[in-house]
């Protein structure tokens, strides 16, 4: 009986190596077709086609999707320059005829670019008050300047407290030097901005 179960078994152990040299000798055959079959296909006039045709259309999908990303750039950085040029303009307006001003009602003219241009460098901008310039270039560039954000502030309120003024009241010097120093740093802000923008916006 142990000698027939040896014989047994060595017969099942045959068996299992010639079905498994088979299964292996069908799966090399098998995998030999495929690629035959693979680079017949491809050097037919259909597998041609269809190469050139995923190479083309991928090849004009990455070259739309790049110009598409320049265009988009360059449109940013246009705008970016324009809202700082328009800042520049309303902060150099505000500086002169403040400096001129001698009555509330001078000062409260001086700050009319707080809320609109007397002569804007975009037609865009030109109602667009000087919070939403300085909102604008965030936007466009992703530098926020939290000092900035206080000066600009602080210049809206002095506005405020001035446009409620008696504007027949003289301007005294000590209110002329504040708005004089927050626009001064606001200016040197906007400089630095342009500076570190035109990196943020490069190509």
């Amino acid at each position: 009986m142990i000698e027939a179960e040896e014989r047994y078994r060595h017969e099942i152990a045959q068996k299992i190596r010639s079905e498994t040299e088979s299964i292996e000798q069908t799966a090399d055959k098998l995998e030999k077709k495929f690629w035959d079959k693979t680079f017949d296909l491809l050097n037919s006039n259909f597998g041609l086609w269809l190469l050139s045709s995923v190479f083309i259309s991928g090849g004009a999908a990455i070259y739309q999707i790049t110009s598409h990303h320049y265009a988009q750039k360059l449109i940013n950085q246009k705008d970016f320059l324009t809202c700082e040029f328009e800042i520049e303009n309303r902060l150099n307006a505000m500086e002169y005829l403040l400096k001129k001003a001698k009555t509330i009602g001078d000062a409260q003219y001086a700050l009319t670019p707080m809320g609109k241009s007397f002569g804007a460098v975009s037609p865009e901008f030109e109602h667009v008050n000087i919070t939403g310039l300085f909102f604008r270039t965030y936007q466009l560039t992703g530098i926020n300047n939290p000092k900035a954000a206080e000066y600009v502030k602080a210049l809206e309120e002095m506005n405020l407290d001035i446009q409620q003024a008696n504007p027949k009241s003289l301007l005294d010097d000590q209110t002329r030097n504040k708005l004089l120093k927050v626009i001064e740093i606001l200016k040197q802000h906007s400089i630095q901005l342009i500076e570190s923008g035109k990196g943020s916006l490069s190509f």
